[in-house]
């Protein structure tokens, strides 16, 4: 009996735990901006443009994706987490899940498709 009363009261610790330290909508928009900043980041570098253009294209692109991430990110909040997601090829696409103050995101690779196709950013990004 004591067993089942202590994994009742530790259950209802970690539900209040996971209630208590949901991370915020900005928290979503701050880690998304990291992770497009960094592949934005890696495109420019591996580009054969001059670095003035470079640094031009870079601030352009991060100027994009954090006007589209201010408009366009849902935070879906659920009892014991939340969910950001945007609208890609007319669906919702999940691109984060915050549980425990953390906010995990997609990664790097998936992150770069979607800016490519989406925000158009192959026509800023261009190299030619």
């Amino acid at each position: 009996m004591k067993k089942l009363l202590f994994l009742i009261v530790l259950l209802i610790a970690m539900a209040i735990g996971l209630v208590m330290t949901c991370p915020d909508r900005l928290a979503h928009y701050e880690a998304l901006k990291g992770i497009a900043s960094e592949v934005i980041n890696a495109e420019m570098n591996e580009s054969q443009v001059e670095e003035t253009m470079a640094s031009i294209g870079t601030v352009l692109a991060v100027n994009v994706v954090d006007a589209y991430l201010k408009s366009n990110l849902i935070v879906r909040d659920h009892t014991f987490y939340n969910v950001g997601v945007i609208t890609y090829d007319g669906d919702f696409r999940m691109v984060s899940v915050g549980v425990f103050n953390h906010v995990f995101t997609i990664d790097k690779e998936t992150a770069h498709q979607i800016i490519k196709d989406k925000l158009s950013l192959k026509n800023i990004i261009k190299t030619e």
